[in-house]
């Protein structure tokens, strides 16, 4: 497994991280046999670097990150990273109620990486008022939290205010090749390159959706190596770039684990040619009829009780797949009337909340319309 040792932190970490928002399930609970397996498989294998938030797996990835490391293994063989949701905070007490339930949940004293999560120009005025800045230095020099920084979900132009704004010790961004070429992902990466600023990469694959890709941007792959996974080029595209320290993962095989565990140990860097494909895959993308969904599943407590991701996924996955059942099997069969797209009260929550800032109003409307349209 290849390591970074990120000089200005003094620490090294391994170049894979795990992401644990997307874990193995079963009857909608983490299937923690499995987990366990992939954790002992990633630990083994030299991961070093673990991501996890207060909300992933409804709540239950901080409290089986403590079962599966913190119980098991060596406080030196792992570096764990977790968030702060401002959503949840009203009042300055609310900060240090949160983070002392996070060090609870995990069975640590210390945080290795404690993020600010997914903020904005908006969120940073917020956390601001909150008196979030001198809490974060504060937590640095008490010991409580190694480092700290944020995962950022707004325009490009943002974020330099927000960087140069307070002295965080890393960034997570949002990075991959899709990104790169057609929604500012280059311009972030260099505002944090040109500060020196560590680079913890998220949705490299941008949520499972550069895996699914149209037949004529999958054969372009396959005519440099038909041997690689589209998953795998996304990765080789984020672990190439110099000023990148990690890349998270979120694995929910026993299969990714590996095929990722082997990249990463001697990721080959991409030719000209191999670039340029991945440039035109895309420019393509980004064409695409589908609502830009990672199924980070941030929007899942919606209070009408719609499953936003799955419609979306759904309605995505018929999209790229013209004459897929999937739209209107799951939109007749398996969601009930009053949790159709048509029970959106347009409170605008989940707006408030989506890290990939759709108008997810909006596109519930459309969800609807297409999919009453396949069955009428």
């Amino acid at each position: 497994m290849q390591t970074r040792e990120i000089t200005r932190l003094g620490v090294s970490v391994s170049r894979l991280g795990f992401g644990a928002m997307r874990m193995p399930t079963r009857d909608g609970k983490i299937d923690e046999a499995l987990a366990l397996e992939m954790v002992d498989y990633l630990q083994k294998s030299g991961v070093t670097y673990y991501d996890t938030a207060l909300f992933y797996h409804d709540g239950e990835s901080e409290p089986f990150l403590k079962r599966a490391l913190v119980d098991r293994y060596p406080r030196d063989s792992y570096t764990i990273a977790t968030k702060l949701p401002l959503s949840n905070c009203q009042a300055p007490e609310d900060m240090a109620g949160i983070f002392a339930s996070q060090l609870a949940k995990l069975g640590l004293s210390a945080i290795d990486f404690y993020l600010l999560h997914g903020i904005g120009a908006a969120d940073w005025e917020k956390a601001k008022a909150l008196g979030a800045p001198g809490w974060l230095r504060r937590l640095k020099e008490g010991g409580s939290a190694r480092f700290v920084g944020f995962s950022y979900h707004d325009l490009p132009d943002a974020l330099p205010a927000i960087l140069d704004d307070y002295p965080w010790d890393f960034c997570q961004i949002q990075l991959n090749y899709a990104d790169w070429y057609q929604r500012g992902g280059a311009e972030m990466y260099n505002a944090l390159a040109a500060r020196g600023i560590p680079i913890i990469v998220m949705e490299p694959v941008r949520g499972g959706g550069l895996t699914q890709l149209y037949p004529d941007m999958r054969d372009l792959l396959d005519a440099l190596d038909p041997s690689v996974s589209p998953a795998s080029w996304a990765l080789r595209f984020c672990a190439g770039l110099p000023h990148v320290d990690v890349v998270l993962s979120g694995m929910s095989t026993m299969g990714q684990c590996v095929e990722n565990v082997g990249l990463f140990s001697d990721p080959p860097p991409l030719t000209a040619p191999q670039q340029d494909a991945l440039r035109r895959i895309a420019l393509a993308f980004d064409q695409m009829p589908t609502i830009p969904c990672t199924e980070c599943r941030y929007c899942a407590g919606c209070p009408s009780g719609i499953d936003i991701p799955k419609l979306f996924t759904a309605y995505n996955n018929h999209m790229r797949y013209q004459g897929s059942w999937e739209l209107s099997y799951v939109y007749k069969n398996e969601v009930p009337d009053d949790r159709k797209a048509t029970a959106c009260t347009r409170c605008g929550a989940c707006e408030d909340i989506c890290p990939q800032k759709i108008a997810v109003m909006d596109e519930l409307g459309r969800v609807h319309k297409v999919a009453e349209g396949l069955w009428e």
